[in-house]
């Protein structure tokens, strides 16, 4: 069993695009989500294929940019990334159904790409013996998870909360998987000590640049609306703060404790 990643609730890795400077335009942030919906397709990373939250199904309604324009334009709704819904948790009737391309290991280890909704569920259909991965590690989540929330405009802007501790006009972009990282913990492992790391290169080589690829993209649209791009550090792990910078993650480090041997792959799994 060569898919030594994991699926969490708790994020791996957050970036955040903060907007709370430009409330006064909410035109630009409208094209910040339509640049990061265009990026998202052209690098296989995001594409929404269906957000009941606005009854948008892809199939039906074409490209989700026009839609959202015209909700701007007739509604005066700016929705920034509000219409991913439910947290974007497979299975509720508002959460959205999102895709990406990525690369796992098949049942005979052989390196595939897959198309993945819900990275969670992919996980569980390769689990090597029922019940020998931990729930916990098969959380239900899209590859990458991007919330926001729905405003409506004011007078050309969006209103502030005037609470002593406002939230931010920000969309939160985070991946629950460490299947991006060059190395893992391999953390439902039977040998696992959480201290030496499995290679994951050969997975993380495959996908991550293109998820890199889109982080720039979206840093570089943030800042041309007049926001700001940068690491979450509250919603990312200690330790994967090391492994990221602020528009990427990162692909050239080795493990500091260590690395398991080759042989732990051919160790028996079994249940918990």
């Amino acid at each position: 069993m060569k898919n030594l990643w994991i699926q969490t609730e708790n994020a791996f890795a957050t970036w955040v695009a903060d907007f709370s400077a430009v409330t006064t335009q909410p035109a630009a942030i409208l094209a910040f989500v339509q640049a990061t919906l265009a990026s998202g397709t052209r690098h296989r990373i995001f594409e929404v294929v269906e957000a009941p939250v606005i009854g948008y199904r892809r199939e039906r309604d074409g490209a989700l940019s026009d839609v959202l324009g015209r909700l701007l334009e007739q509604d005066r709704s700016l929705d920034v990334f509000g219409f991913t819904g439910s947290a974007m948790m497979p299975g509720p009737p508002t959460s959205s159904v999102v895709e990406t391309t990525l690369s796992c290991y098949d049942p005979a280890d052989q390196r595939v790409e897959r198309v993945v909704a819900d990275l969670g569920a992919v996980l569980a259909s390769l689990e090597p013996v029922p019940g020998s991965i931990p729930n916990g590690s098969m959380t239900h989540y899209p590859a990458v998870r991007v919330t926001g929330l729905r405003y409506t405009v004011v007078d050309g802007r969006i209103p502030v909360d005037n609470r002593p501790n406002p939230r931010p006009v920000a969309v939160y972009f985070g991946i629950h998987s460490d299947i991006w990282f060059p190395w893992v913990f391999g953390a439902a492992h039977p040998l696992r000590d959480l201290q030496r790391m499995f290679d994951n290169r050969e997975l993380a080589h495959c996908h991550t640049p293109r998820l890199n690829a889109f982080l720039r993209d979206v840093a570089a649209a943030a800042r041309q609306a007049g926001g700001s791009f940068s690491v979450c550090p509250d919603e990312t792990a200690g330790p994967a703060l090391e492994w990221v910078d602020d528009a990427s993650v990162l692909l050239d480090w080795e493990p500091p404790d260590g690395i398991m041997p080759p042989e732990a792959l051919n160790v028996p799994w079994y249940r918990l």
